[in-house]
């Protein structure tokens, strides 16, 4: 456990100014008091210092090393961490891995966190049990954990999938590959559940051949399209966007035009999909407005307000990466 004298060796203090920057000393420069209060708490100070002025909330990353952090994720954790800094909050950016040894409500206590945001779990990590036993306000991004110290905030994921394929069907595709992320996440499993039933409504039989598994990464989405398009399809719809950039590349590595020989869709909208070519027909999810309303979720919880899981909404950008399918004549 960490003491006073811990803080004041580290920071080359005698050990009287910690014991004062805690206890309220007049005497003490306040740019020293605050830089002792913080170190206190990035050291892992049990109990909050009474002079402990500032606000501090966690951003957990699961996952860190995942390149579709860098993107979808990383742009919620933007948009949490403008609100959250014009409400005087600090933020802390960390994974739930750097405290392998110790519980969620552990860390939270030890790091002097008044509440936690969430990203990139899955049903199988470590930690997703012991959400049901979270004694901090938290929102959880993509997941539902029944707690009412939670807050759910995710994207529509069946009304998304509904949306895309509904479009794929509509230029007369009908053998629709499907690439979706990792399995365990809840994300994965409510696309997956969108993709049958946005088939099946259309008239189309659901092959379960055509639907493989990657992790939301580019390498996934190049792997799963190789094997894919062995498959006689005439159209692919990726769970995410990074997922169908890796495949647009594998299938025009092997000679494929997009989309005069097959049509190719993606989830999320990130800004990289405009950017490549054909730019990605996709899925729009107001990520800023994802990460705003986490925040404002946060705080009702800070404040004592529960709230219940919010669906983002989402909505079909068409670009043109997707065409009718083409006749044989």
């Amino acid at each position: 456990m960490v003491r006073i004298p811990d803080i004041a060796r580290a920071m080359g203090l005698s050990v009287s100014t910690v014991y004062k920057a805690f206890n309220g000393g007049k005497d003490i420069n306040e740019n020293t008091r605050e830089e002792i209060l913080k170190t206190a708490a990035r050291m892992g100070y049990v109990g909050k210092p009474r002079a402990f002025s500032h606000k501090r909330v966690c951003v957990f990353l699961e996952h860190m090393e995942y390149p579709h952090v860098t993107y979808y994720l990383y742009e919620i954790v933007l948009a949490f961490k403008r609100a959250a800094s014009e409400q005087g909050y600090e933020v802390v950016i960390r994974s739930l891995d750097d405290d392998s040894t110790m519980t969620y409500n552990q860390i939270m206590k030890q790091y002097c966190f008044e509440g936690g945001l969430l990203l990139g779990l899955n049903t199988q990590d470590r930690c997703y049990k012991q959400l049901e036993k979270v004694e901090y306000p938290s929102v959880i991004i993509d997941n539902y954990i029944d707690n009412p110290n939670i807050s759910c905030i995710s994207a529509d994921n069946v009304r998304g999938m509904d949306l895309i394929v509904g479009h794929l069907l509509s230029l007369g595709h009908r053998r629709i590959g499907f690439i979706n992320g990792e399995r365990g996440s809840m994300t994965s499993a409510e696309r997956l559940s969108g993709y049958i039933s946005a088939i099946t409504l259309g008239g189309v039989a659901y092959d379960p051949s055509l639907t493989l598994y990657g992790d939301f990464s580019e390498e996934s989405g190049a792997r799963c399209a190789r094997q894919l398009i062995e498959k006689n399809i005439t159209a692919l719809c990726c769970a995410s966007d990074l997922m169908a950039i890796g495949a647009i590349r594998e299938l025009q590595q092997m000679g494929l035009r997009i989309p005069e020989d097959i049509s190719v869709c993606g989830f999320d909208d990130i800004r990289l999909s405009r950017y490549i070519t054909p730019e990605l027909t996709t899925v729009h999810i107001d990520v800023d407005n994802v990460g705003t309303r986490a925040f404002l979720c946060l705080q009702n919880l800070m404040s004592g307000n529960a709230c219940a899981k919010i669906l983002e909404p989402p909505q079909l950008m068409v670009r043109r990466s997707t065409a009718p399918l083409a006749v044989e004549t």
